[in-house]
This record gives C-alpha cells, sequence and structure tokens, in this order.
C-alpha cells in the first residue's frame, strides 16, 4: 500500500490547490512523500535492509530546478520526468543510508537470517565500528549546523520603505521559521538572498538531526534511458504560419489583380467607347460595352480583335508586358500582403496542445498526473538498479574470532 497512499497523498494536495503558487514547497512536499514511501515498508531485495537516512533536500533541489526550469520553457513542450530522472533519484540515494537492522517484516530473525558475508559462516550483526562512525559524522553536521543556527538568531535583514516611512528590520531567523512553517511571508522577504539561505540552513538542520546510525550506503548510480524526444511545438506552429501565409499570399494576389487591373483599364474603356458612340464610320448597331472590353483585352493578349473600329482614334493600348508591370506597380508590397495575409489566417493556426507539467493547481488533468502514475513507474524501475554496500560482524571459521565483514546488497523494493 505504500505507492498507493503516495499517491493518495500527493493527487490530495494536488487537488486542493496549496502549492497553486508556490512550486517549491510543493517541490519539498512532493521529496519528503518519497522519502517517506522508501521508508515505510522497503527494503533491499536481499536482506530486507531498508533506507533510514535519504537526502530528501537534494531531491527537493532537482526538483525545483527541474520544475522552474518548466515554468520559463516559454509555451513550449516539456517533459518534466526527463529533468527530474535520473538526477532526483541520485540525489537521493547516493545520499542514502541503511538501518543497522533488517526489515523484521522480511527477515524476523534477523542477521543470522541473512546470508554471510563473502568468507564467513555468519553474520552475527552490525558493525560496531561503523556504527560509530555513523553516529560521529551526523553528530558532527548537526554540531556544525547549529553553530549556523545560532549566528543566524542575531542576523537582522533591512529592507528600504517608501518615504517617510522609516527602513524595515526583519528577524531573519524568525522570518526563516515562518517560511518553514508555511506561513504568509511578504515575496519581497521571503526572496531576500539572506533570508533563503537561512531557509536552506534550517532545512539541512532538520534533516540531519532526522539522521539515524547506519551500517552501509548506495553506491550506484541510476540506470539510465533515453527519453523519447517531445516535438518542438513552436516548428510545427511555425511551419503550418508559413505554409498558411503562402497559399493566402498568393490568394491575395489572384483578388487584388483583377480590380487592379480594372482600375487600369478603365479609362481606355471610356475613351474607345466614346470614340465608337460619336464616330459615323462605324454602323449601327454600334459594338457593345462588354465588345470593347474584349477588344481591348484581346489586343492586349496580341490577339486579333472579334469586331473592328475603323476611322477612330483611341488611345494607346499597352502590351500584355506594360500592363503587368503597371498592374506590378499598383499591387501592396510583400509586407504589406503578408500582414493581410496573417489576419485572414489567425483562427486557422493550429491550437496544439502542450505536452508538459502544469504546476498543481485546482484541477486534476493528464498534464498534472505526469508526477503520479508515470513517476511512480520511474521510481520503480530506478530501484531495481539500485546497490551498496553494508559493514557487519560476521563469524568466520574457527577458530578465527569475530569480525567486521562487507556484504553487498542489489536491489530495493516498495512493498504496494
Amino acid at each position: 500500500m505504500s505507492w498507493t497512499l503516495f499517491k493518495i497523498n500527493v493527487l490530495r494536495e494536488m487537488v486542493s490547490g496549496r502549492f497553486s503558487k508556490d512550486t517549491d514547497a510543493f517541490a519539498d512536499f512532493y521529496a519528503n512523500e518519497y522519502d517517506q514511501c522508501i521508508k515505510r515498508s522497503g527494503g533491499d531485495m536481499l536482506y530486507g535492509v531498508n533506507v533510514i537516512n535519504g537526502n530528501v533536500k537534494g531531491m527537493s533541489d532537482v526538483i525545483k530546478a527541474a520544475m522552474k526550469k518548466g515554468q520559463e520553457s516559454e509555451d513550449e513542450n516539456f517533459n518534466i520526468l526527463e529533468e527530474i530522472y535520473p538526477s532526483a533519484f541520485d540525489a537521493y540515494w547516493l545520499g542514502a543510508e541503511m538501518s543497522p537492522l533488517p526489515n523484521p517484516i522480511l527477515k524476523p530473525l534477523g542477521w543470522p537470517s541473512t546470508p554471510p558475508a563473502p568468507g564467513t559462516i555468519q553474520n552475527i550483526g552490525p558493525n560496531p565500528i561503523s556504527l560509530a562512525v555513523s553516529v560521529a559524522k551526523h553528530k558532527a553536521e548537526v554540531k556544525a549546523l547549529k553553530l549556523l543556527e545560532d549566528e543566524l538568531k542575531k542576523q537582522i535583514v533591512t529592507l528600504p520603505a517608501v518615504p517617510p516611512l522609516p527602513p524595515i528590520t526583519i528577524p531573519v531567523y524568525e522570518t526563516a521559521l515562518k517560511i518553514i512553517n508555511n506561513k504568509v511571508v511578504a515575496p519581497n522577504i521571503k526572496n531576500h538572498p539572506v533570508v533563503k539561505a537561512a531557509v536552506e540552513i534550517l532545512k539541512k538542520l532538520k534533516e540531519a538531526k532526522k539522521k539515524k546510525p547506519s551500517i552501509g550506503s548506495q553506491i550506484k548510480k541510476s540506470i539510465k534511458f533515453p527519453f523519447p524526444k517531445l516535438p518542438k511545438k513552436r516548428k510545427i506552429i511555425e511551419a503550418a504560419r508559413d505554409k498558411l501565409i503562402d497559399e493566402a499570399v498568393k490568394q491575395l494576389e489572384e483578388i487584388i489583380i483583377k480590380p487592379i487591373e480594372e482600375v487600369i483599364l478603365a479609362p481606355i474603356y471610356a475613351a474607345v467607347e466614346t470614340a465608337v458612340m460619336i464616330a459615323d464610320s462605324i454602323p449601327n448597331p454600334k459594338p457593345t460595352k462588354e465588345q470593347i472590353k474584349k477588344y481591348v483585352k484581346d489586343t492586349i493578349d496580341g490577339l486579333v480583335p472579334e469586331i473592328a473600329l475603323p476611322g477612330i482614334s483611341i488611345p494607346k493600348i499597352p502590351t500584355k508586358k506594360e500592363l503587368k508591370e503597371m498592374i506590378k506597380e499598383k499591387i501592396p508590397t510583400k509586407e504589406e500582403l503578408i500582414a493581410m495575409a496573417y489576419e485572414l489566417i489567425r483562427s486557422k493556426i493550429p491550437e496544439i496542445p502542450n505536452i508538459w507539467f502544469v504546476p498543481p493547481t485546482l484541477v486534476f488533468s493528464p498534464p498534472t498526473n505526469i508526477l503520479l502514475d508515470p513517476f511512480v513507474t520511474l521510481a520503480k524501475f530506478h530501484l531495481i538498479g539500485t546497490s551498496g554496500t553494508m559493514s557487519v560482524m560476521a563469524q568466520y571459521p574457527p577458530p578465527a574470532p569475530p569480525a567486521p565483514a562487507i556484504i553487498n546488497w542489489t536491489g530495493y523494493r516498495v512493498v504496494g
């Protein structure tokens, strides 16, 4: 039930909208949920030894960076899983340490029931030397961070205020505690470099205090595999838009040419028509307007007109090449045509949905679900490839006395 509980807890927070405006807090929450899931009912596949110290903060930092990158992707497709795998898992597990006691659910008899270390006949228990080293290391870490905490309690930050109001003095330590406890703090204070550094120190101290003596650690990085490349949404849209614009420009030119041609030829039509009406050399019935238009166009195209107009003076009728040049001068520029075309195709540019992670909102949708089922699948795949060492006291063949030994573990399993 561990993974099921993980998904329920994460989904509940997504739907609540608690982290909709604070992705950093969501990353902290998510890494903590993963940590609890790993510890709740997990153990390595050989001995059933569970993780007691995981690098939660390291994992959280990777998720924060991935989410920030996604938010800055400028509406482009973005795969957050590719950003957090394997780096987030490596951050957690390369700082993970193993419990000095086997998981009682899987190994109820303790160390004697585990396969013996190479060259020995029985595992007696955890190596007290490695436990003492682990205790000393954690104690030194807490002590160093406590010194930093004491310094933080003395620190204040002065922020300028709008005159005539005096500058604002902020106690760094108390402000950092408020942020950690999810209390409302003004953005300019929350994002102050000193306050942000104080928050990180206090988080590290909190994590260091939770650490317990361990007998071993993870030593192997995650198994890597290539993610399928997401299509470049922008390129697809630009290609579709350019094709639509080219087509629209062609159509506009065709639509515009006819009216321009009519404007250029209108004075010629009128002059010929007037000359025909007053000419005595042309018998009745006089040619119609349509016949006169065809006469002019046939002349332009270099054809023999169907009617003859003898004895009249008419304006010079341009050649086909000359007419094209006259039309070209009156056609809008390429830039003007593109602007006109864009207005025509605006509603036809494809709306391509993003394939990316959307920060949790009140709406539950497939984009947010990427951090549920797909994430769990990746997490389970990663656990298969984990491996490390544990230091134990073992019994060698008599008359040799008990002595330290190293056992290797491979793979980690979370029940449920």
